[in-house]
């Protein structure tokens, strides 16, 4: 097979500062390929070079066979090769359609070119938002409205660079969706991205690139199945970094690793499940001993409770699962969708949830007495539904996982969820999670177990 494009000894830089070494790669019809790498190994680079933003110093970059560095991207672009570039770079002066129609153009003799309402039908918010100017958009629609517009110049092969970057985990799922369709079109892909787990599901082949140059490449299967790459090549602090660590728990516990391994994703998050039910169950504690003792509301130690939900589960647990788990799941099997859906409309509701429930417990803390009854059952309401919550990620999609996601597979994403930064880990000037946590919990009255005996 022919490549569509075809890189070899590229040589580039800006200024005196050389960034790629004799940089290689190709892309085949109909297939998706990775740039795979940390920050400033040359990814964007060799984008730039491909298409003519940057003139390479040597070496040769080959479309259908074609020569065709030195051209400017414009000529580029006509050739069939549409970029959607890092940071958007929409016209925030034009709506969002005038964004889509401004380059618009039919390439080649396709079937099935790319017209507006395919775009539409592949984004619905962006026909939704049609007459908002683009400056109006959310970050995540300004990268559907730049896919849209590189697609609507028909091209033979879309490049992205840093396809999710700084969007959230429902709008990065919408991206590797859109992505999988396009593809399964026939369209090719050379897209840039840091989130390793959804491009082991959509790509075909991996360039890792170190220093401006590849130091691996192969198949997806053979990118998961090779640790020492993962570590050496992709891992935040490269060769030099510690991966065995554990990610940061609220509790002073390891993961129950199964024989002969290190705790997997699977087994963290069934500790972070204990950890968030013994705070619910702290916070039951301390409902009871209001409604049924008449006790004073225990403001300060709900506050505690509340921003530590808001904090820990939100920010951390919470990503893990919609940035790495899911995404895995769905790669392997569609049986489990529906559950999947279910559990990220409620990830979003019970922030909605916990947003409302602090505004009651302040409201009730200022002393109206028609605010208190009001904030208990709303507390009570949330506990109920956390709790079923959890029990449908652990009853119903815990034995699709364990199923369809071999151990080598549960240990990756949590490799690739280690080398993250933890949220908790830089909020540590204003939140010592642990500390927090023992604080909470040793308010909890016996035979809870978590603290002394209720007097």
């Amino acid at each position: 097979m022919t490549a569509l494009l075809e890189v070899s000894g590229l040589e580039a830089g800006y200024g005196k500062s050389q960034v790629l070494f004799g940089m290689g790669l190709q892309v085949q019809p109909g297939r998706c390929t990775t740039l795979l790498g940390r920050n400033g190994m040359g990814k964007s680079t060799t984008i730039k070079s491909v298409m003519g933003l940057v003139k390479p110093t040597g070496g040769e970059v080959r479309w259908k066979g074609q020569t065709i560095q030195g051209k400017p991207p414009y000529a580029v672009a006509r050739l069939g090769l549409g970029l959607v570039p890092e940071g958007r770079q929409i016209f925030p002066n034009l709506t969002v359609r005038e964004n889509l129609v401004a380059t618009a153009r039919q390439h080649g003799s396709s079937k099935s070119p790319w017209t507006v309402q395919r775009v539409h039908q592949v984004f619905p918010r962006l026909a939704e938002r049609a007459r908002n100017f683009g400056n109006q958009l959310s970050g995540g629609e300004q990268q559907m409205l730049a896919i849209g517009r590189a697609l609507l110049t028909n091209p033979e092969l879309l490049i992205l660079d840093e396809a999710t970057e700084g969007l959230s985990p429902l709008i990065r799922q919408e991206i590797w969706a859109a992505l999988a369709q396009i593809k399964s079109e026939g369209m090719a892909i050379l897209v840039v991205d840091k989130n390793l787990v959804p491009l082991l599901a959509l790509a075909d082949h991996h360039y890792v690139v170190e220093k401006g140059q590849v130091a691996w490449s192969g198949s997806s299967v053979e990118l998961r199945n090779d640790r020492t790459v993962l570590q050496r090549y992709l891992s935040a602090g490269g060769g030099d970094e510690d991966t065995s660590a554990t990610p940061a728990l609220p509790l002073d516990v390891s993961a129950p690793a199964e024989a002969g391994g290190e705790p997997t994703l699977l087994e963290t998050l069934y500790v972070e499940h204990r950890t968030i039910t013994a705070v619910l169950d702290t916070m039951a504690a301390l409902l009871r001993g209001t409604t049924g003792d008449r006790q004073p509301l225990p403001t300060a130690p709900l506050h505690a409770i509340l921003h530590y939900l808001d904090v820990f589960p939100e920010r951390h647990h919470h990503p893990k699962e919609e940035e790495y788990l899911f995404p895995a799941i769905r790669s392997r099997t569609r049986e489990a969708d529906a559950v999947l859906d279910r559990l990220q409309r409620q990830h979003v509701k019970g922030d909605e949830a916990l947003r409302a429930l602090q505004q009651k417990l302040t409201r009730a803390e200022m002393g109206g007495a028609a605010e208190l009854p009001v904030f208990l059952q709303a507390a009570s309401e949330f506990i109920v539904r956390y709790r079923e919550h959890l029990r449908i990620e652990e009853v119903e999609l815990m034995p699709i996982a364990r199923r369809v996601l071999p151990r080598s597979e549960w240990a990756l994403i949590e490799q690739q969820f280690r080398e993250r930064p933890d949220p908790l880990q830089a909020d540590a000037g204003a939140l010592d999670a642990q500390a927090l946590l023992r604080r909470i919990t040793a308010l909890a009255p016996a035979p809870l177990g978590y603290g002394p005996a209720a007097h």
